[in-house]
């Protein structure tokens, strides 16, 4: 008599298979639910005037970017979720768990096209918020935050906030820096019993340096190198960073020192030490020196007095190559084009200055610096050198305000720092 096969083991192995799988996948899909969740617009709900600096950080954490850090005025920005995307994520999963849509970044960024991040500010001014929200939402009380408490000084800084001293020399000048347009910052050394400063330090000064319009070699390209060359990506002499200068292209690179980086939460003082050298990769020979040091008994993070820093000394470094003027109005705005025309778009005025006092508005459209027109400029580094002003100089914007011509009048002030 023929014996009935045995399929139980192998309906329970795949039974098992099964469960394993869809636990699995309800598992991962979590990933994404919980990534909308932590990183929902909700935790704004949090914030509350008055809270100091580190009560913000302590609520909804630090920050994916700063805007704006001018030992003053403080400016966060944080890329949010919607506060129901976690919904849309959950109801979605079943389908995104197969493209890995919920295991790697939430699928709804890119399924619902009306459901992605967002970014919203958070504004400090002498690190106690002001205020808080999407930047549309808050772009008037943001000009009330940027213009309260405001009391300058003779020497263009803040009453409680003493301006660091810097000094910054070298031969560098107008007529040479063209020759300087790519550099490499390399992690500057940490300073003693600050782990990590260093390459903070060297990050900052890299925004910086891109922000005056040098391009700066990544620093992926720098790693892999310095692993090539077997050379540890902490320098001891100028000789090994200027072979590796030479190698990813640069023609300068810029290495430094932390001297001091001190941080007591209970005074909440800051107090910071910083030196750096630009070196001309082929000859050796320095560019510019730069030195700085300061002491703030109202700040309780030595990151954001190191930025003020390395602003101040490479202010003198724009000033000194033509890349800055010495002279500021206190805007923000934006190169933008349209029709085949460019434009300045103002984005932020700062209060009281001049700028602002000579009636400049947010939303703007500069066509026109001193009579030489924006829409014949062909790059970024073009507009800026056509709208550069020196202190104490005229500086005369044509102004579109609501389809209107305006012409603007204004006397820049002298860039803190020089």
């Amino acid at each position: 008599m023929p014996q009935p096969q045995a399929h139980s083991p192998c309906l329970c192995s795949r039974l098992a298979t099964v469960v394993i799988a869809v636990c699995l996948a309800g598992s991962l899909s979590a990933c994404g639910v919980a990534y909308t969740i932590i990183k929902s617009e909700s935790k704004l709900d949090r914030l509350a005037v008055p809270m100091t600096k580190a009560e913000v950080i302590d609520q909804i954490g630090r920050p994916d970017r700063v805007l704006r850090d001018d030992g003053r005025l403080l400016v966060w920005e944080y890329s949010l979720t919607a506060r129901k995307q976690w919904l849309y994520e959950l109801i979605l999963c079943p389908a995104s768990i197969w493209v890995g849509g919920c295991i790697f970044y939430p699928f709804t960024n890119i399924a619902a096209e009306h459901q992605r991040e967002y970014p919203y500010h958070v504004v400090l001014v002498n690190d106690e918020l002001c205020a808080w929200g999407a930047p549309s939402a808050i772009l008037q009380r943001r000009r009330a935050c940027a213009s309260a408490g405001t009391v300058a000084l003779g020497s263009g800084g803040m009453l409680g906030r003493p301006e660091p001293v810097v000094t910054g020399v070298g031969p560098i000048n107008r007529d040479t820096i063209h020759g300087y347009r790519t550099m490499a910052v390399m992690p500057f050394v940490d300073a003693g019993a600050a782990q990590g400063s260093g390459s903070r330090v060297a990050g900052i000064m890299t925004n910086l340096l891109l922000d005056l319009d040098i391009n700066i070699v990544e620093r992926a390209k720098l790693d892999e190198v310095f692993k090539e060359q077997i050379v540890q990506l902490k320098y001891t002499d100028d000789a090994e960073v200027l072979k590796v200068g030479k190698l990813v292209g640069a023609h300068a690179i810029v290495v430094g020192e932390v001297q001091q980086w001190e941080g007591t939460v209970g005074e909440q003082v800051s107090r910071v030490s910083l030196v750096f050298r630009m070196i001309d990769v082929e000859s050796g020979v320095v560019l510019f020196y730069g030195q700085g040091h300061s002491s703030d008994a109202t700040a309780d993070d030595p990151e954001g007095l190191a930025r003020v820093i390395a602003h101040r000394i490479l202010a003198r470094f724009g000033s000194q190559t033509g890349l800055l003027g010495s002279g500021h109005i206190g805007v923000n705005w934006e190169l933008q084009e349209l029709g085949g025309a460019r434009y300045y778009l103002v984005r932020e005025l700062r209060g009281g200055l001049p700028a602002d006092k000579a009636g400049l508005k947010v939303g703007d459209r500069v066509v026109a610096c001193n009579g030489a027109l924006l829409s014949s400029v062909s790059s970024e580094r073009d507009a800026k050198r056509l709208c550069q002003v020196e202190a104490g100089q005229t500086l005369q914007l044509d102004v579109r305000r609501a389809g209107q011509p305006i012409e603007i009048s204004l006397t820049a002030e002298r860039r803190p720092g020089l």
